[in-house]
C-alpha cells in the first residue's frame, strides 16, 4: 500500500476514534450538567455503538457500489456537522440521539478503512497494516480522551465538541487528495444477500470462535473505561476530569503492543496462542482493578490495554489472512460483534456497579474475559 494512501487512513481513523470515545472521561461532568445519574448518562457511550452493531455490515454492501473513498468523504462531512450540534444541545436526549447518529457515519468510515487495506494490501502485508491500523485506532482513543479532558478542565465540554468538529473538516481534503477511488470487485446483488454468503461468513467455525470472543473482550473494555471515571470519584471526589483523563494513558501500551504484534505471533507460535496470552493477560489486570487505589488504577490501565490490543490486533488481522472472498462483509461482521460488545458492555455492567458494587462489577467482567479465551481456545492452530 502507497505510504500517502496509509497517512490518510491514518488521520481518518485517528479523527473518528476520538470523536467516538471523547466524552468517556466526560462522563462525570455531563452527568452533571443534565442532573443525571451514571447509568443514564452512560447512554451517550451506549447510543453510539448500537449503529455498530449492525450498519457495518450494511457498509459492507455498500461498499460494493460505491469505493471507500466517497463513502468516507460523505460520512466525514455529515460526522462534522453532527458532533457540531451536540455541542450546541440543551437537552441530554438531543445529546443521545445525536451521538446515535454519529454511530452511523464512524460505522461507515471504519468499515471503509479496513476494506481499503484488504483492497490495496497484498495478503502477505495485511496482517502488517492491521496491525498498525489497530495501533493508530488506539492512539485515537487516547487522544480523544486525554486531550478532550484536558479542554474540558479549562474550557467545558462542550468547546470539546466544537474542536472536534473543525478537525474533522480536516479529513476532507486529506482523503480526497491522498486516497485513490478504487473499489471492490462487484458481485451481483441476489448473490450478495444469498444464505451462502451470510453461511460463508457466520456459520464458518473459525469466523464464530473469533466474533465471539471480540464480543467478550470490548464488553470488558467498554465495562472498565466507561465507569472508571465514576470508580475514580468514588475514591477521590476532588479528581478533576484532566486526572481522569490521564489514567487513560495506559492505552500507550497498547499501541506498543499492536506494533509488535506479528512478533509475538513469531516468537510465540501462531495466533490462537497469541490470542490465549492476551486474554490472559487482560483478566489478571482486570481483577488488579478491584483494589482502590488510584496509583495502581493507573498502573494497572497499561497491563489492561496490553492484553486487549494484542488479542484486538491479532484476531482483526488473522480473519484477514484466513479470508478468501468477501472481504468487506466479513470486516463488517467483525466490527459489528465489536461494538455489540460495547453497546452492553458500556451500559449493563453500570447496573451492576450501581445496585451490587465494584466487586461485583468485576467478577461479572471477568466471566466474560473467560469466554474469550475459551473459545479463543477452540480454534486450530493453522490458519
Amino acid at each position: 500500500m502507497p505510504i500517502k494512501d496509509f497517512i490518510a487512513i491514518i488521520y481518518t481513523t485517528i479523527l473518528t476514534i476520538s470523536a467516538l470515545h471523547m466524552p468517556q472521561p466526560l462522563l462525570p461532568l455531563l452527568g452533571h450538567s443534565f442532573n443525571v445519574e451514571m447509568d443514564t448518562i452512560s447512554l451517550i457511550m451506549s447510543a453510539t455503538f448500537i449503529p455498530l452493531t449492525f450498519i457495518p455490515v450494511i457498509s459492507g454492501i455498500l461498499l460494493n457500489f460505491l469505493s471507500p473513498k466517497k463513502m468516507i468523504l460523505i460520512a466525514a462531512l455529515i460526522h462534522s456537522l453532527t458532533v457540531f450540534l451536540i455541542s450546541m444541545a440543551v437537552n441530554l436526549y438531543l445529546v443521545i440521539f445525536l451521538r446515535f447518529v454519529e454511530g452511523f457515519l464512524i460505522s461507515a468510515i471504519l468499515t471503509s478503512n479496513t476494506s481499503y487495506i484488504a483492497l490495496k494490501s497484498v495478503k502477505e502485508r495485511i496482517q502488517f497494516f492491521m496491525s498498525y491500523y489497530i495501533a493508530f485506532t488506539t492512539i485515537g482513543g487516547l487522544l480523544g480522551r486525554v486531550i478532550g479532558s484536558i479542554i474540558a478542565s479549562y474550557f467545558g465540554w462542550r468547546t470539546c465538541f466544537q474542536i472536534m468538529s473543525v478537525s474533522l473538516l480536516l479529513v476532507l481534503p486529506i482523503v480526497y487528495y491522498f486516497m485513490e477511488d478504487v473499489k471492490l470487485s462487484k458481485i451481483k446483488q441476489k448473490d450478495y444477500f444469498s444464505f451462502k454468503n451470510f453461511k460463508l461468513i457466520f456459520m464458518n467455525k473459525t469466523n464464530f470462535y473469533i466474533y465471539i470472543a471480540i464480543f467478550c473482550l470490548f464488553f470488558v473494555f467498554s465495562g472498565i473505561t466507561n465507569f472508571l471515571p465514576f470508580r475514580i470519584k468514588s475514591i477521590d471526589r476532588e479528581s478533576s476530569e484532566m486526572i481522569i483523563g490521564f489514567i487513560y494513558s495506559g492505552y500507550i501500551t497498547g499501541i506498543f503492543m499492536s506494533f509488535i504484534a506479528t512478533k509475538i505471533i513469531k516468537w510465540i507460535g501462531n495466533e490462537r496462542k497469541t490470542m490465549l496470552l492476551g486474554f490472559a493477560t487482560y483478566g489478571f489486570f482486570l481483577l488488579i482493578f478491584s483494589l482502590p487505589n488510584l496509583l495502581l488504577i493507573f498502573i494497572t490501565m497499561f497491563g489492561f490495554c496490553s492484553g486487549m490490543f494484542l488479542v484486538h490486533s491479532v484476531a482483526s488481522g488473522y480473519l484477514n489472512k484466513i479470508a478468501t472472498t468477501q472481504k468487506s462483509l466479513i470486516n463488517g461482521a467483525y466490527i459489528a460483534f465489536y461494538y455489540s460488545g460495547g453497546v452492553l458492555g458500556s451500559y449493563l455492567p453500570g447496573i451492576v456497579y450501581k445496585n451490587f458494587g465494584w466487586i461485583s462489577f468485576i467478577i461479572g467482567l471477568f466471566i466474560f474475559v473467560f469466554i474469550g479465551f475459551f473459545v479463543i481456545s477452540k480454534l486450530s492452530d493453522h490458519a
